[in-house]
């Protein structure tokens, strides 16, 4: 009796519950996707290039700079390429229907220039950063998380934290001052983890994901055969100290552009510390590779190529062309395809 169980039992997950058994088993090939610049037509052709390089999970990041219209955020001022609700809702749609998981991307707690704007100034900690430690900005991050919510219905947020506006020691020239006015101070440790806290238990109150950027959750002390020079000039992470308060739902986006390393020790202390990792990618090649290959080996659940697409643009560091754009998503995708094949 108890063999006829287990065959009964094995037999459904084999056969009845295949779809289910399969899909626990696929591995994120995620692509990063910034809507600023990008219009939803010429979005539709870039879900068809990431399926056709295997691609599974979508991580739309709206709300840039007024660039999706939201009744929550009144603030944001209209830009060239800015998305209705109904273009999100319909891009959205087309990718799950193509296969895709969506995960939806918001900048919140750094980079605000790109979220508040200068136009929630009472609720900034410094230039850069909003203050964890007034309670009126989360009424207005909630407004904006239940409208992308209840429009989207997406598998996971993905909330940022990335790239904290404060200080990087330049050898030559001393303490230089990178991304903050004059007298402004960098936010403190617990405010980020105050802030984390808050959000995370938000969403899983209303059974949504958390992930994020990983990389002021390291530092270069711990881990300084890395290279850590692709973070703009922003304060080098909090570290050990802080990755080991933070809940161990949340889904670490472990990022590394740069460098031809063979080692990506990140991974490991993420999957010791109990979080699920991503690593995550950008344009060069080699770090791609390298860095797919490493956390195939080190227990990661897949990959994300971020983009940072402003197609038209005329100037930075920032894809400018469909054809760079899908230069990424092919070389990339085939990596990933090659790391993290499904059912594995």
């Amino acid at each position: 009796m108890c063999k006829f169980v287990i065959w009964l039992c094995t037999s459904v997950l084999l056969l009845g519950g295949g779809e289910a058994n399969s899909t626990a088993l696929n591995k994120i090939r995620a692509l990063h996707l910034v809507t600023a610049g990008i219009t939803p037509d010429q979005t539709y052709g870039i879900v068809d290039r990431a399926k056709s390089r295997h691609f599974n999970t979508l991580i739309l990041a709206v709300a840039w700079r007024g660039t999706t219209q939201l009744n929550s955020m009144p603030w944001a001022k209209p830009v060239r390429y800015q998305w209705t609700k109904r273009e999100l809702v319909e891009v959205a749609d087309y990718a799950r229907n193509q296969g895709f998981e969506i995960v939806l991307g918001i900048e919140l707690l750094t980079h605000q220039d790109v979220f508040f704007g200068d136009s929630l100034q009472n609720l900034m900690y410094n230039s850069s950063t909003y203050d964890p430690s007034k309670s009126e900005v989360y009424p207005v991050v909630f407004s904006v998380l239940d409208e992308l919510i209840a429009l989207v219905h997406p598998k996971a947020i993905h909330i940022g934290h990335d790239e904290l506006a404060g200080y990087w020691r330049n050898t030559r020239l001393g303490r230089k001052e990178i991304g903050l006015r004059e007298g402004e101070a960098a936010l403190p440790a617990q405010y980020f983890l105050k802030d984390v806290q808050i959000l995370n238990d938000y969403l899983v109150e209303r059974g949504v994901e958390t992930w994020m950027w990983g990389d002021m959750l390291i530092s270069p002390d711990e881990f300084p055969e890395m290279h850590f020079a692709g973070m703009n000039g922003a304060l080098p992470g909090y570290g050990k100290d802080l990755r080991d308060k933070l809940p161990r739902n949340i889904v670490i986006c472990d990022w590394h552009y740069w460098g031809d390393g063979r080692e990506f020790r990140s991974v490991d202390a993420f999957r010791h510390g109990g979080f699920r990792v991503l690593g995550a990618t950008w344009k060069n090649s080699v770090t791609t590779s390298s860095f797919s290959k490493y956390a195939a080996a080190h227990g990661a659940e897949g990959m994300v190529s971020t983009t940072w697409a402003i197609l038209g643009a005329r100037s930075g560091t920032v894809l400018k062309t469909l054809d760079e754009l899908y230069d990424v998503i092919d070389s990339s995708g085939e990596v990933f395809a090659r790391d993290f094949p499904d059912g594995k």
